[in-house]
């Protein structure tokens, strides 16, 4: 491929137009090496804060404690929820023992001694679940 020869008078006038877009180059480049060091500084500052709060900086390593977080959370919150249900069984079982007493009372001839030891089972019942429940709580 020949090279055109143009006059001194037309590579001056060539580079007039060309220093524009090298001077705007020459800046982005500038701010690019500026913004660069800003953020190698602000990962040496990051990678510092995570090694002396975690011990590591090994990224492989800081994702499995997060999973294993995770799963502790996963556990512990499915077993309050089971928790939660043995309580609410254990009341609603409270509650239709309660409706049944409440219906021996209303029969008719029913004995002091029976309601004596019906209540005293029941104080036992309910005496044995609140242990139950607050052992496990």
């Amino acid at each position: 491929m020949a090279v055109q020869s143009r006059s001194d008078e037309q590579n001056r006038a060539l580079l007039t137009r060309l220093k524009p877009e090298h001077e705007t180059l020459r800046r982005a480049h500038i701010r690019s090496e500026a913004d660069a060091e800003r953020a190698a500084a602000e990962l040496a500052r990051l990678e510092a804060e995570i090694l002396d709060k975690y011990g590591t900086t090994d990224v492989d390593a800081l994702q499995s404690r997060i999973e294993a977080g995770w799963r502790r959370n996963t556990e512990a919150v499915d077993a309050y929820q089971a928790e939660l249900v043995r309580v609410r069984d254990a009341a609603a079982r409270l509650e239709a023992e309660d409706r049944a007493i409440e219906a021996i009372l209303r029969q008719p001839g029913t004995r002091i001694a029976d309601l004596g030891r019906l209540l005293d089972e029941r104080l036992g019942a309910v005496s044995a679940l609140v242990d139950d429940v607050a052992g496990a709580a």
